[in-house]
């Protein structure tokens, strides 16, 4: 998995249904064409339940124009000429309508720039906050009297107040045979991360059905989460440790947003009477700038993303940061990416996003990331103007554009279950276009 693979984390919590997201590649199986032959490459566009294809589709072979590109059964076959290594995948995802008071058109445009160099077997997504799954009752009964302070109980994100000895849920969530996650939350906001006190797991449910084979969910000490410690080293002066983001995933398809809005120095962990074999956590750990803080302008940050089957104290060493101030202000600017801190490392990634009409109906987001391979040794990166390709976004005229920009170095592999760490340094900011 590509080093880009680090914005993981955002669509993560996307799929959990709090925003919408795009999509990032992941790249792997190295090798290129034999002889005088083409390289294949073949990118995969994820069909799952949270996922959508791709409105438009376009290429770049070298340095080539791009060109419309059709999807055959969510595959996108590219035929790589001997003695070209570069390739390009544009993709837009279809609009997301947020919720908003007037409702806002969400447009996410995805470039993905690489290498034959990087591998020949790559995926993208475009991920929808609307599950297109079929939905089923599930009815379960709960007792969470012995877990001091509960005020909600929820099922799979299905969420009561907790307000006597038993709770009778019956709930419509998505089909199928998963595992089934259940919390208890303290305060307001009963199936909220940072308010959880017990967590258990029914494992391999079937829905529409009875739960737990139809017994009762009775809650006890032993399911209550446990406290974790986070210690931060290389923390650069005039930083601050953020608060954490920690999802915990099971073998057997649940996922539970665990922190966000947390203590920097700590994280929930789950249980151990709910763990099994296969299970694992996905965590970002990082610090960002005083000064870009309190100036709600832009800043400087650090950080760590790691998968990882323990649920102990953490430990992250921190990079040293990444001074940017910015791209000069154009429609599509470029990116200059000049730090030193993953010289002479390998799998260091960059990646950068405009966007902008934030106070308008229609909000527009182009995401691009690179490849070392691809760069070449480059520090800068440019935007491409891609309107002239039918379906595209059309670059902005005037207003505010929001910016940011990353450098990651390390991987995260799609081994089940995954591991892997990645560092990565980012800045961000603003300007306005006249």
């Amino acid at each position: 998995m590509s080093s880009s693979s680090f914005r993981l984390l955002f669509c993560a919590v996307v799929v959990a249904g709090l925003a919408g997201c795009g999509g990032s590649s992941s790249g792997g199986s190295g090798g290129g064409g034999g002889g005088n032959n083409p390289t294949i490459v073949t990118y995969t566009f994820n069909s799952s339940a949270n996922s959508v294809p791709p409105a438009v589709v376009a290429t770049q072979v070298g340095a080539g124009a791009y060109s419309l590109a059709t999807l055959t059964s969510s595959k996108l076959i590219l035929s790589i000429p001997y003695g070209e290594t570069n390739f390009s995948v544009a993709y837009l995802c279809p609009p997301e309508v947020e919720g908003t008071i007037p409702p806002t058109q969400l447009n996410y445009e995805y470039i993905n720039q690489a290498s034959t160099k990087d591998g020949t077997l790559f995926s993208a997504s475009c991920f929808s906050a609307q599950s297109t799954t079929p939905t089923g009752v599930a009815t379960v009964q709960v007792n969470a009297a012995a877990i001091p302070g509960a005020a909600g109980v929820a099922v799979d994100g299905y969420a009561m107040p907790w307000s006597s000895s038993t709770l009778d849920f019956s709930a419509a969530i998505p089909a199928g045979t998963y595992d089934v996650p259940i919390t208890v939350s303290m305060g307001e906001y009963y199936n909220s991360y940072d308010n959880y006190l017990a967590i258990k797991i029914l494992r391999s449910q079937t829905i529409p059905g009875a739960l737990n084979g139809g017994a009762s969910v009775v809650f006890g000490t032993s399911d209550e989460v446990v406290p974790q410690t986070i210690t931060y080293n290389n923390l650069p002066a005039g930083f601050f440790a953020n608060s954490p983001l920690v999802l915990y995933y099971t073998a057997g398809g649940a996922g539970i947003l665990l922190d966000l809005a947390g203590p920097s120095g700590q994280y929930l962990s789950v249980p151990s009477a709910a763990v099994q074999t296969g299970d694992y956590y996905l965590m970002s750990m990082g610090a960002q700038s005083l000064a870009g803080a309190l100036s709600l302008g832009g800043g400087t940050g650090v950080g760590i993303e790691r998968y990882t089957s323990s649920g102990g104290p953490q430990s992250v060493t921190l990079p040293a940061p990444w001074s940017y101030a910015g791209p000069t202000a154009a429609a599509l600017p470029t990116f200059n990416f000049v730090y030193s801190g993953f010289s002479g490392m390998s799998n260091v990634s960059q990646d950068a996003n405009v966007t902008w009409g934030l106070e308008t109906a229609s909000m527009n987001e182009i995401f691009m990331d690179s490849t070392a391979n691809y760069q070449n040794g480059s520090t800068s990166m440019t935007v491409p103007d891609l309107s002239s390709v039918s379906g595209f976004l059309t670059p902005p005229a005037e207003g505010t554009i929001y910016w940011t920009a990353d450098i990651a170095q390390g991987t995260l592999s799609s081994t089940n279950p995954p591991s892997g760490t990645i560092q990565y340094v980012s800045n961000n900011g603003t300007y306005a276009l006249p």
